[in-house]
């Protein structure tokens, strides 16, 4: 038997792999499913819409792997509009809107671009940083962080703090200042992925019909799991709960990894030592009506860079990209400058993610090592445990290669089977 903790996309994909093959139990200590806990369901008129929280997009170049599970399942996906406005202080500076030409979907440059010294100065850079930004940094030292390489090779102040480090405190969920502090690396291979344009997709049905489909099939699943510790006795891995432990031939730790951390015991002091080089940050994420928050009807989402702040505001317009919303204004927003009037917040959650520096790269190849031993029978897997972004990617790939060492097949093997 097989242990599974965590229902997020890396337990599940973890636990849906292994399940073709071996008997798995997937545990998750929510009263739902990891993925969608967030999640909320509203009254938006006579209609009842559920939300998933956060609104998840992903796009064929930087999720292969996770296109591929979810092809697989049979998961669809539908092409949203996301056309998007950089505002820094309440000036626009730059964007870009998506369109479907004869079915053909390409991004056009905002007129914001062009009408502005720094929006001009933004696309040029945007331009250098497609063109030349990988082959730069194979000059360089790997250990390079973004801000230093960025500055090293003249990029403008505009495009670094009021587009590329912003744009990816989104990505990553966290501070720009700790984006800054992001290896080069991980960023430049990130935009090396997709220099073509390719659209927006999120699953057709919601993040309900991943997890339906993901777990279908799985014979032992335990929502409310009372975990308590995970603790090695000789050669044996056992699970503690409340009233009874339990051996398992392996156990997969899909949590986050300050949470794996919590439920590690004896056994395991080398395991807990590496997952404490992971630092995460929090961020807050509010479903709202609060029009005030979206000014501009012709595009989906908008960052608003202020000073003062750590985080870039983002709001997306779910009413342009929610079909059953027909256009009602519904909105998503994360970092919130401010908290939306208690009348107009639907839901608000708080999130964690895990944050890369040097620290963490050291840590990856730790995990990766222990992964090598043959009598590993404890498995670190979730976005953390993988050198790059973006996290859905990385959760999912992270599982799969567990997998294939467990099974000891190649991960194209497992999902084609």
């Amino acid at each position: 038997m097989i242990a599974v903790i965590g229902s997020g996309i890396t337990g599940l994909t973890a636990s849906w792999a292994l399940n073709q093959f071996r008997e798995v139990t997937l545990y998750e200590k929510h009263s739902e499913i990891g993925m969608a806990a967030f999640g909320a369901k509203q009254m938006i008129g006579e209609t009842e819409v559920e939300f998933d929280i956060p609104f998840r997009t992903i796009k064929k170049d930087y999720y292969p792997t996770l296109f591929q599970v979810y092809d697989r399942v049979g998961i669809q996906t539908r092409v949203v509009d996301y056309s998007f406005r950089v505002d820094s202080n309440d000036e626009s500076v730059f964007g870009f809107f998506s369109k479907n030409i004869l079915g053909f979907h390409i991004g056009i440059p905002s007129s914001e671009v062009f009408l502005s010294q720094k929006g001009r100065t933004i696309f040029s850079d945007l331009l250098k940083f497609y063109a030349n930004a990988k082959a730069d940094w194979k000059n360089e030292n790997p250990k390079i962080t973004i801000l230093d390489f960025l500055k090293r090779y003249n990029y403008s102040n505009e495009f670094i703090y009021e587009f590329l480090l912003p744009t990816f405190a989104l990505v990553n969920t966290c501070k720009t200042e700790t984006v800054a502090l992001y290896p080069a690396e991980t960023i430049i291979g990130y935009h090396s992925r997709g220099y073509s344009y390719t659209p927006q997709e999120t699953a057709k049905f919601g993040t309900r019909d991943i997890v339906n489909r993901m777990t279908e099939g799985l014979q032992h699943l335990h929502l409310n799991a009372k975990i308590q510790q995970i603790v090695k006795k000789g050669s044996k891995t056992i699970i503690q709960f409340e009233s009874e432990e339990k051996e398992f031939e392996h156990v997969i730790l899909s949590t986050q990894a300050n949470q794996a951390y919590q439920i590690l015991g004896k056994g395991f002091e080398l395991e807990k030592e590496i997952l404490s080089e992971f630092r995460y940050e929090a961020s807050d994420v509010v479903l709202h009506t609060d029009p005030s928050y979206f000014k501009n009807p012709n595009v989906s989402l908008v960052f608003n860079i202020r000073e003062g702040y750590d985080k870039p505001e983002v709001t997306l317009d779910l009413g342009r990209i929610i079909p059953e919303l027909h256009g009602k204004k519904v909105f998503q927003t994360w970092n919130p400058h401010k908290l939306p009037h208690k009348d107009d917040t639907l839901k608000l959650a708080k999130f964690e993610r895990p944050v890369m520096d040097e620290r963490t790269r050291v840590a990856i190849d730790r995990i990766s090592s222990l992964h090598s031993d043959p009598h590993c029978k404890l498995w670190l897997c979730g976005s953390y445990s993988l050198y790059g972004i973006p996290l859905l990617e990385a959760g999912a790939k992270s599982a799969l290669q567990v997998t294939s060492h467990i099974l000891n097949m190649s991960v194209s093997d497992i999902i084609r089977n």
